[in-house]
């Protein structure tokens, strides 16, 4: 700051009023205030060009620079979650539809094996009685199966016996045919015309041997000549039944015999085509009674394990908790409860699957965090913070980030898992909100590292 003359004589002059004896005592007094400033408005014209100097101590930082070198917090909300929870659901596959007799309140604390869900039994037990009357008539109809089922397996061997039989007749009578009926009639045909030939040779001989004796006897008598004729016949008769039997001897062995040989090959093929098919029919047959009597089998066991497991969801109508902890009423989503309080009404319908509640261990907590992706650069494994419980906010508590995800879980959200200590930790309960502070790196230190 510099204070001219003119400044000094201005103010003289607004002060004309005032007493004049005291003009002499306001100049002393005006030159002893300019003598500093004027010394160091020189100094400071000399100092102009010259190096500003480094600031010897913290005292001498301005409040600007001050601001600048604090570290930025980085603020990112977070919920206390359990590391033991259990979803309590009925996972029954056939009492599917149930209702809700009874539920311990919201934020029961339960010891293990304490029950907690309980349900109506009326309509399980409807349910439970017919299954088991219907298992009953199963069995009933099964014993009939079985037995239909051993009386068809002796019907079968019955019938691949006569199927045996039939064949190995018709194996035989082909069999004899040709090693002995073959020959056999081929010999007969031969001895039948053999027999004729002798015939005609035994009356042409005995007629020869007559008209031999009636022509030696100059007189005969008409008896003779009867007794000729009768011989003459007999010839011619024996005559034409030989050219018969040359004709009956030649067509049977030409014709006849061959044919009787292949018929009873026919019907050998044919016996051994219908032992063929019956065996088949037989062996397809026996298979699909197999099947299906396996089949009966299966479903009448299953229809038994069905019963047993019914049996077991019907003894299941109370749920237990299975480890100690804190019952919270529906389904926990990433550590936080429903937007909408889960009120369980008693009659309440309860489907297979649905979750009722939630059990949650009161000891060990960590926080998960929904990471923005603006923040997975600096939030990484091993990263320190504080953390600020929503409830106690007094409480001194820190967290160390235990795992972040490589990939998004949600558009632009990583999830985060981060490990929390610190005293009056006992406190804190699953699904309480907190916040997590992380230390952005500064300028400086981002430069040093």
């Amino acid at each position: 700051m510099v204070i001219t003359i003119a400044t000094i004589s201005a103010s003289i002059t607004r002060t004309d009023n005032m007493n004049c004896t005291r003009i002499p005592q306001m100049l002393l007094i005006s030159a002893m205030l300019m003598a500093p400033f004027a010394s160091t408005g020189f100094a400071q014209e000399n100092e102009k060009d010259a190096k500003p100097a480094e600031p010897e101590s913290a005292s001498d930082i301005k409040p600007e620079d001050a601001k600048q070198a604090e570290p930025k917090l980085v603020k990112i909300p977070g919920v206390f979650e359990a590391v033991q929870s259990t979803e309590l659901s009925v996972d029954n596959e056939h009492l599917t539809t149930l209702e809700l007799s009874k539920i311990v309140p919201h934020g029961t604390t339960v010891k293990k094996g304490q029950p907690v869900v309980w349900f109506k039994t009326e309509d399980l037990d409807k349910q439970l009685d017919k299954a088991e009357s219907d298992l009953k008539l199963a069995e009933l109809a099964m014993q009939s199966e079985e037995f239909s089922y051993k009386q068809f397996l002796k019907t079968q061997e019955l019938d691949k016996q006569a199927a045996k039989r039939a064949r190995d007749e018709a194996r035989n009578d082909y069999d004899h045919f040709v090693k002995t009926e073959l020959e056999r009639d081929i010999a007969s045909a031969h001895q039948n015309l053999k027999s004729n030939e002798f015939s005609v040779e035994s009356a042409e001989e005995e007629l020869q041997q007559l008209q031999q004796m009636y022509d030696e006897d100059d007189l005969t008598e008409e008896s003779e000549e009867i007794v000729l004729r009768r011989a003459k016949f007999t010839a011619e008769s024996a005559l034409f039944r030989l050219e018969d039997a040359k004709i009956r001897t030649q067509r049977s062995i030409d014709v006849l015999i061959p044919r009787t040989e292949i018929s009873r090959k026919d019907s050998l093929d044919r016996a051994m085509m219908t032992y063929d098919r019956a065996m088949h029919d037989l062996d397809n047959a026996r298979r699909k009674r197999d099947i299906e009597i396996a089949n009966k089998r299966d479903e009448l066991s299953e229809q038994r394990k069905k019963f047993t497991e019914m049996r077991a969801e019907r003894a299941g109508v109370v749920i237990k908790a299975p480890h100690d902890g804190i019952v919270l009423h529906g389904e926990l989503t990433r550590g936080v409860l429903p937007a909408k309080p889960v009120s369980w009404e008693p009659d309440a319908k309860v489907n297979a699957g649905q979750t009722i509640a939630t059990l949650v261990t009161t000891g060990k907590l960590v926080i998960r965090v929904d990471l923005p992706e603006e923040h997975v650069a600096l939030v990484t494994p091993g990263t320190q913070a504080k953390v600020v419980a929503k409830a106690f906010p007094d409480c001194k508590l820190s967290g160390k980030v235990r795992s972040v995800a490589a990939v998004p879980y949600a558009p632009g959200k990583y999830d985060c898992v981060v490990n929390v200590s610190g005293k009056h930790l006992d406190k804190i309960v699953p699904t309480m909100s907190c916040e997590l502070q992380f230390t952005e790196p500064t300028d400086d230190q981002g430069t040093k590292e």
